[in-house]
């Protein structure tokens, strides 16, 4: 039994804890949901009881009588259909308490046979989905059947990427794999779904800044290339747009503290310094061209676009793909020079395929200096397209916080670079 924070009660004792404290949190929220009502089913004694029920049933099955564990079980599930039955009848129509109820009982059968850990995480999940009873149904009378779809579609290419694609290595020196590439993508179609989310339910005033942070988790680059053609269309807005690239670009460099992180600290330590100076920075010259912003005309509506763009998705998968393969043959072939080229084009593009791929070869290879110098080209690259792409596209009046953003990130940026490679 995996519970070491309660090492000093016996083992019957952790179980029994366990079990209680599950069936007291989903019956806080029951007994808390159905206040109102005149008489209820089940309450804050009642689903405490059905886990201890559980709890003792499983134990003594578990270690005397196997028999005893599915007689009470089919008692348990005639008496709660009675109860159901009796509450359909005064026009209580609704399963909800009683498969909380049974669910209880199961989880403590589940604290029994040494599981508390895994009951614990299923009556939070439990407890969460009860309480969001209002929110979940206010959200399903908002959405458009498109979105349904774009959901439905979301989870079964979850399945299928994580059921399909075998758990192996492939490529040269096997530098890819299969189920890490399938998780790349999902997470990309997760991060778009989210910015789509937040920007339908946050409403255009605050969706410019809402939209560049989901966006910039995703691709800071797409956001320069959307945001710059948009100041063109509502040049009123034209602040609040070029506050967006800057914002989604200061994300770009947590992700590279997180990434980094996630495959090889050693970089990360080596990143922190110039990472964290370059986002207080642009946060500072973000906050000082959005302060006022309520001067400013209102913001148009903004286009929701497509829920689900798995085609982006899959683009990513293949980018990451060419990128992790570029990287390798670059440094085959011109060594040192080599990648830090790679790292200029592919930096072009996006960040996280060559920042993984670097991390995860420096990882194998002890080079952990050398891959936070390709990294750091890499995002100087990315900033500087993203800089042209924003004059060239932008509208006149925003190219001045470009110039104070990105200009001074980039003069950070290389400073720190040029003092590494030379001092």
């Amino acid at each position: 039994m995996n519970t070491s924070w309660l090492d000093f009660l016996p083992p019957f004792f952790q179980g029994l804890l366990v079990a209680t404290g599950v069936g007291f949190i989903i019956g806080l929220e029951r007994e808390h949901d159905q206040q109102a009502k005149t008489s209820h089913f089940a309450g804050l004694r009642t689903f405490p009881l059905i886990a201890i029920l559980g709890f003792s049933v499983g134990f003594i099955s578990d270690h005397y009588l196997p028999w005893l564990l599915p007689a009470v079980t089919l008692g348990l599930f005639l008496l709660i259909t009675t109860a159901y039955f009796s509450q359909a009848e005064k026009g209580n129509i609704g399963l909800t308490s009683e498969l909380a109820l049974s669910l209880a009982f199961i989880l403590g059968v589940l604290a029994a046979f040494g599981h508390p850990a895994e009951a614990l995480a299923v009556a939070v999940i439990t407890t969460v989905l009860l309480s969001f009873k209002e929110e979940l149904h206010a959200f399903v009378k908002q959405i458009t059947d498109n979105e349904l779809l774009a959901f439905i579609k979301f989870f079964v290419i979850a399945l299928l990427l994580l059921l399909i694609l075998p758990n192996k290595y492939f490529g040269p020196e096997d530098i890819l794999h299969y189920r890490e590439l399938g998780w790349i993508i999902l997470l990309v179609s997760s991060i778009s779904f989210a910015g789509y989310l937040m920007l339908k339910f946050s409403g255009p005033q605050r969706g410019i800044l809402l939209t560049a942070v989901m966006g910039g988790l995703f691709s800071s680059t797409m956001i320069a290339w959307v945001f710059a053609a948009r100041s063109r269309e509502t040049p009123a807005l034209s602040r609040m747009w070029g506050a967006g690239i800057l914002l989604s670009s200061s994300v770009l460099y947590v992700r590279l503290l997180l990434l980094t992180a996630a495959f090889n600290t050693a970089i990360t330590w080596q990143l922190v310094v110039p990472c964290l100076i370059m986002l207080v920075y642009t946060l500072g010259v973000v906050w000082y061209y959005t302060r006022n912003n309520d001067q400013e005309s209102q913001p148009a509506s903004i286009p929701l676009g497509n829920p689900l763009d798995i085609r982006n998705a899959l683009f990513f998968g293949l980018l990451y793909v060419a990128v992790t393969l570029f990287m390798y043959y670059s440094r085959q072939w011109f060594g040192e020079k080599g990648s830090y080229l790679s790292a200029v084009i592919s930096g072009l593009a996006d960040m996280d395929a060559i920042t993984i791929s670097t991390a995860k070869w420096a990882k194998q290879s002890e080079t952990s200096y050398y891959a936070a110098n390709v990294i750091l080209v890499a995002a100087l690259s990315n900033t500087l397209f993203k800089f042209s792409v924003s004059m060239v596209k932008g509208h006149a009046s925003m190219r001045r916080s470009l110039v104070v953003g990105f200009g001074t990130v980039l003069l950070i940026g290389l400073t720190w670079l040029l003092f590494r490679l030379y001092f």
